[in-house]
């Protein structure tokens, strides 16, 4: 085929084959690594180099994200994203949705007991809070529009500087995960503390606002004090969209 090189049998050997893959191999190791790193040396840098055509050196924007997707789903089980039936039914903000009486009724419903019905939510909460990482995607991507609408960036920029940001949340929520939240519920007799769920979420907010600060300054050219204000605005936002993702996991685990 045009563009193709021309084939040749000896591709088909044993050692074309491990060459091939191990070249491969070490060609994704090489840009996912170096994308790695400029994330968290350059925040906003992976940004302005894809949308200015400097792309060959970087992973892709989706694939780096589905790689960090993958890898935070394979490598952590409990997430900041998921939470335990049992959460939603003794703590705040979750109560205030009346969150005990939808339960009941869709156990009575159901004819199963609260026992079976808990192991049937928290497997589901499991897999699904991860599956639907992606929806951040847009939602940030329209945040950051309407942030930055004088800039006149198209909406596909807003998206990709949007995916990085995202990917960028799930690896400091690994750090998170296997630095304080393991450590703390190890030495635990209790799998959920409302005190240190709002700790790590104002920590969260510190970190992740100052990162979409620097990261936007970078890439929208913003002055720093309206890069001040976004980092406050999504400082908020990271806080705020997680909790209305743990009710809407919620809802649609109960319902559907």
């Amino acid at each position: 085929m045009c563009g193709e090189k021309r084939f040749d049998k000896k591709q088909l050997s044993v050692k074309h084959f491990v060459e091939e893959t191990f070249e491969g191999v070490v060609h994704f190791d090489n840009k996912f690594f170096r994308t790695i790193k400029t994330l968290f040396a350059k925040p906003g840098q992976l940004s302005l180099d894809y949308v200015e055509g400097r792309r060959t050196r970087y992973m892709k924007p989706i694939q780096f994200f589905l790689v960090i997707n993958l890898l935070f789903f394979v490598l952590v089980r409990s997430n900041p994203y998921s939470l335990n039936l049992y959460n939603y039914l003794h703590y705040s903000p979750f109560t205030y949705f009346h969150t005990v009486k939808i339960v009941q009724a869709r156990i009575a419903g159901m004819g199963v007991g609260q026992y079976m019905y808990t192991y049937i939510f928290n497997e589901r909460m499991k897999s699904e809070s991860k599956e639907l990482i992606f929806v951040f995607i847009p939602l940030y991507g329209i945040l950051c529009w309407l942030l930055f609408i004088k800039y006149k960036r198209l909406m596909v920029e807003h998206l990709v500087f949007a995916t990085h940001f995202v990917a960028l949340t799930l690896c400091f929520f690994f750090i998170q995960t296997y630095l304080v939240t393991i450590p703390f519920y190890f030495n635990s007799d209790t799998d959920y503390s409302e005190k240190i769920d709002m700790m790590s979420g104002i920590v969260s907010c510190i970190i992740l606002g100052s990162y979409f600060g620097v990261a936007s300054r970078r890439f929208y050219k913003t002055p720093i004090i309206w890069s001040i204000v976004t980092a406050l605005v999504v400082s908020i936002c990271v806080v705020a969209f997680i909790q209305v993702y743990r009710m809407v996991l919620f809802y649609k685990i109960v319902y559907l």
